[in-house]
């Protein structure tokens, strides 16, 4: 546990998940065009020639790893909305997650590309103050994590309010300020 407020926020959806579409889809689209050209090649008699050989040795090493890769970002690629905070896990190979307080979110977009559009599917990209960017691929709903987020984001805006008079001596200097 994170602490007080580790709880997804229910409000906002919770957890947003990767699009298991959209994470197969290149694999199955990577073997199948593999497959087809190995039967292609059997039907026109070339079955045993050197092509036929490597879709042969493609189907059986890099199939099972594509679709090993394809299972563990479908359950690595997370993004938990919570009250205070958005933990992005980016999925594999990556474990650990990050953790942004929403003061420190300065532009969040949604990418989507023709295959995203099809598969319904986005890249939220976080863009962090201080320059870092942060992109979580194959979101499923990621309207709607756009949406979530960026009322968490206003509601942090506006529940900031700075101190009238600075509270630091001429002497001391924020970190921010070196």
């Amino acid at each position: 546990m994170r602490g007080d407020n580790d709880n997804p926020d229910v409000g906002a959806g919770g957890s947003f998940l990767p699009s298991a579409i959209a994470v197969f889809l290149p694999s199955i689209l990577i073997i199948g065009g593999y497959a087809a050209a190995f039967a292609t090649l059997w039907l026109l008699g070339r079955g045993d020639g050197a092509l036929a050989r490597l879709c042969l040795l493609v189907l059986a090493i890099g199939g099972p790893f594509l679709l090993a890769h394809a299972v563990l970002r479908r359950f690595t690629v997370r993004v938990d909305v919570m009250p205070h905070a958005v933990y992005v896990h980016t999925g594999f190979p990556r474990s650990a997650p990050d953790e942004i307080p929403y003061a420190l979110i300065r532009r969040l977009t949604l990418a989507r590309g023709p295959v995203s559009r099809l598969t319904g599917s986005g890249t939220l990209v976080f863009e962090i103050a201080g320059g870092a960017r942060i992109a979580v691929a194959d979101l499923a709903r990621p309207g709607e994590a756009l949406r979530a987020i960026g009322r968490l984001i206003d509601e942090a805006a506006l529940a900031f309010v700075p101190d009238a008079e600075p509270l630091e001596t001429a002497q001391s200097r924020s970190v921010l300020q070196l």
